[in-house]
C-alpha cells in the first residue's frame, strides 16, 4: 500500500455515458469538459468523495496552463487547460488540444467523432474528514484538494463526468438521498476531524512494507536464475515480480542462454590444420619418447589452453571444438606427411557427425561449448485472466517458473588399436580413428537421450521422464493400431504442446510393423504411409528398445512420439584423449578412450508420448 492513497498525488478516471459536446470549437481546436465529480471511490481507508464546495478545490494550477496528457504520460503533452471552474457540483474546464503534433490531431478527432469520452485528473489531497459510513466502510470527505493536470484516458471509473457531459442537480440530489440508509444520514451530521498525521505515518509504514516484500521477491528470482545484477535496476524501476521475471526471461534469450563460445579457444584456420590426433596419440602412448613429446608439443599447448577456457579439466588431452569443427579440405602436404588433413576426412562440424551417426540427436536442440553448470528456465503456469463486474476485484494470479539445471557428465568410448597401426602417418588411418571414436560417443550419448533412467553419472532419458505421455496396450501389451498411434498425438495435444516439428521414433521392427498393418481389416491403406505415419515422419534406430517386458509378455518394443526440439543435449569442452600403451602390451595394442562431457534435459514432458509394450 502506497501513502500516496490517502494523501499526496492521487489520480481519477471518469467517464461519459451518453455524451453530448456542449460546446467544440474546431477552428481554434477548444473543447469543454466535465473532470471531477463528488462520485465516490473505494480507497483501502474507505469511500472517497472530493468536496466541491467553492472553499474546497484550489484551481491555481489548472488556471496557469496546466498541461492536457495523453494517459498521464508527461511525456505526451496533447494541449494546455485554458480555464478551470467548478460549477453545478463539478469541476469544469475548458482545454485546446496543440495544432502541432499528430498525437493530439489523432486524439482530438476521436474527441470529436465521441470515441474519447473518458477523462482523468491528477490531484494531491491536503485534507479531509470522516462524514459517514457506507457498505461497512467510511465514508472520508476531502475537504481540501488541488487538481494540476487533465488526461484523455482509456478505462473508466466515475461514470458521472467526461468530454461535455451535462448533468442534472436536482435529479441527482434527490437520488443521492434516497439512496442514503439512516446510519449514513446521522453519520453525515457528525462530521469526525481525520487526525491526518496518523493517516500519512500508517500509508507510509504499509508502502515500506509492500516495498520490503517487493524487493525481497526480486531478489529470490534473481538469486534463483543467477541475475543478481538484474535485481537492484528492477527493484529501482518499480517493476513488479511478475514484471520481472519476463525480464530475467528475456536476458536469456538475448544471450542465448549460453556462452556458445566457450569450448573454441581461437585457433586460426591454419592452426586447426595442423593439429593432429595422430602425433598426440603418439605422445600420449610414448611418455617418455622425448621425440614424440617435442613433435607434440602444439597439441599439449592447445590442450591446455582448451581446459582453461571451457574449465573442464582432461585426463588425457583435450581436443578443442575449434579442431572438431575444423573445415576438411587439402591444403598441401607438410613436411613431415601428417600435418595437413585429406578431402572428405571428416566433413562437416563435430555436431553434425554426432548427429549423423544418431537417431535422437537429429531433432534435438544442441548446446555446444558449454563452460559450467548451466539452467535454463522454464514457465510452470500462466497468469489466470478473470470474468469481472465492472467493480469487481481482481485476485491476484502469478506466473510460475521452474528451471531446468544441466552440468558436464562424461561419455566414453574404448577401442583398441595395434602398435603397428599408430606408427603409421596415413590420413586415413587418423580418419579411421577418429571416426570409430566419435561414433561410439554418438551411439552412447543417443542411447542416454531416450533410455536414461537417471541413476548414477546417467542422465535421465525421455523414456523415464516424469510427466511423459503413456499409451497402454494392455495387460501383457498388444497390437498397436491406428488409433493407438492417434491416440499418441492427442496425448500431446490435450497438453497444447504440439507444433509442426514433431515425429515417431520406432526400432526397425516397428519400421516393418507400420508399413504392412493396415489401418483397418480390408481397407488398403498401412499406418505407414511411404516415410510417415498419419502426416508425421519418423526415424529408425536400434537405440529404441525391443526387449521390453509387461505382464507375462517379453520382447515387448517401445514407439516414441514427439517434438524432439524440447530435448535439449548439452556439450562443454572437446573430446578428452586418454592413451593406455600397458593393459594390453603383450599383444602389442594400445588402448585410446576419448570422453565427452554432456548433459541431458526434457525442458518439457508434455511434449512426449510412448508406448511401452508393442507386440511388433
Amino acid at each position: 500500500m502506497k501513502n500516496s492513497e490517502m494523501l499526496g498525488d492521487q489520480r481519477r478516471t471518469l467517464t461519459a455515458e451518453n455524451c453530448q459536446l456542449r460546446w467544440l470549437d474546431e477552428e481554434k481546436r477548444m473543447v469543454e469538459l466535465s473532470f471531477s465529480s463528488e462520485h465516490p471511490v473505494l480507497r483501502y481507508f474507505g469511500w472517497e468523495v472530493l468536496s466541491h464546495a467553492p472553499e474546497a478545490i484550489d484551481m491555481s494550477r489548472l488556471n496557469s496552463g496546466a498541461a492536457l496528457l495523453a494517459e498521464h504520460d508527461t511525456g505526451k503533452q496533447i494541449g494546455v487547460v485554458e480555464r478551470a471552474m467548478v460549477e453545478n457540483v463539478r469541476g469544469k474546464a475548458v482545454v485546446r488540444f496543440s495544432a502541432n503534433s499528430a498525437l493530439a490531431n489523432e486524439y482530438f478527432g476521436d474527441v470529436k467523432d465521441g470515441i474519447r469520452r473518458n477523462i482523468s485528473f491528477g490531484y494531491t489531497v491536503e485534507d479531509a474528514m470522516i462524514t459517514g459510513t457506507k457498505d461497512g466502510h467510511d465514508v472520508v470527505t476531502v475537504t481540501r484538494w488541488m487538481p494540476y493536470e487533465i488526461s484523455i484516458v482509456s478505462v473508466p471509473a466515475d461514470k458521472t463526468v467526461g468530454v461535455g457531459r451535462q448533468l442534472n442537480t436536482k435529479e441527482r440530489a434527490v437520488k443521492d438521498e434516497n439512496s442514503k440508509t439512516k446510519e449514513e444520514t446521522r453519520n453525515e451530521s457528525t462530521p469526525q476531524t481525520v487526525d491526518v498525521q496518523a493517516v500519512r505515518e500508517a500509508a507510509i509504514k504499509e508502502a515500506r512494507k509492500e516495498e520490503q516484500k517487493r524487493a525481497q521477491e526480486i531478489n529470490a528470482v534473481a538469486a534463483q536464475f543467477g541475475k543478481n545484477e538484474l535485481a537492484s535496476r528492477a527493484i529501482e524501476d518499480g517493476k513488479s515480480v511478475d514484471e520481472f521475471r519476463a525480464v530475467v526471461l528475456e536476458s536469456f534469450r538475448k544471450q542465448k542462454e549460453v556462452d556458445a563460445t566457450a569450448g573454441y579457444i581461437g585457433l586460426s584456420e591454419k592452426e586447426t590444420r595442423e593439429f593432429s590426433f595422430m602425433r598426440a596419440i603418439r605422445a600420449l602412448a610414448n611418455p617418455t619418447d622425448r621425440r614424440a613429446q617435442d613433435a607434440a608439443a602444439f597439441e599439449f599447448e592447445v590442450s591446455l589452453e582448451a581446459q582453461k577456457r571451457s574449465g573442464v579439466e582432461a585426463q588425457g588431452l583435450l581436443v578443442p571444438f575449434d579442431v572438431l569443427n575444423r573445415d576438411m579440405s587439402v591444403t598441401g602436404v607438410g613436411a613431415t606427411g601428417d600435418k595437413t588433413v585429406a578431402t572428405n576426412l571428416l566433413s562437416g562440424s563435430f555436431i553434425e557427425l554426432l548427429r549423423n551417426r544418431s537417431a535422437v540427436m537429429q531433432a534435438a536442440t544442441i548446446l555446444s561449448g558449454l563452460s559450467g553448470n548451466i539452467a535454463i528456465p522454464k514457465q510452470i503456469s500462466s497468469s489466470s485472466v478473470q470474468n469481472l463486474s465492472e467493480m469487481g476485484e481482481i485476485v491476484d494470479s502469478e506466473i510460475t517458473f521452474g528451471q531446468i539445471n544441466m552440468g558436464p557428465r562424461r561419455a566414453g568410448a574404448s577401442v583398441p588399436y595395434s602398435k603397428q597401426l599408430l606408427v603409421q602417418s596415413s590420413l586415413d588411418i587418423e580418419n579411421l580413428i577418429r571416426g570409430d571414436l566419435l561414433n561410439q560417443i554418438a551411439l552412447k550419448i543417443d542411447w542416454n537421450a531416450l533410455n536414461g533412467d537417471g541413476t548414477g553419472e546417467m542422465p535421465m532419458g525421455i523414456r523415464k521422464t516424469t510427466g511423459v505421455g503413456l499409451v497402454s496396450l494392455g495387460d501383457n501389451g498388444g497390437a498397436p493400431t491406428w488409433a493407438d498411434f492417434v491416440k499418441m498425438e492427442t496425448e500431446i495435444s490435450v497438453d497444447n504442446a504440439d507444433v509442426e516439428a514433431m515425429m515417431y521414433l520406432l526400432n526397425a521392427r516397428g519400421r516393418g510393423y507400420v508399413k504392412t498393418k493396415e489401418k483397418a481389416t480390408g481397407f488398403p491403406a498401412y499406418i505407414g504411409d511411404g516415410n510417415a505415419i498419419n502426416g508425421y515422419g519418423y526415424r529408425v534406430s536400434n537405440q529404441v528398445p525391443a526387449n521390453l517386458t509387461k505382464g507375462v509378455a517379453a520382447g515387448l518394443s517401445n514407439i516414441t512420439f514427439g517434438n524432439f526440439a524440447d530435448l535439449i543435449i548439452g556439450f562443454w569442452g572437446g573430446i578428452d584423449l586418454i592413451v593406455d600403451p600397458y593393459s594390453r602390451k603383450k599383444e602389442g595394442m594400445i588402448e585410446i578412450t576419448a570422453d565427452q562431457f554432456y548433459d541431458v534435459a526434457v525442458r518439457r514432458a508434455e511434449s512426449f508420448s510412448i508406448i511401452e509394450d508393442a507386440v511388433l
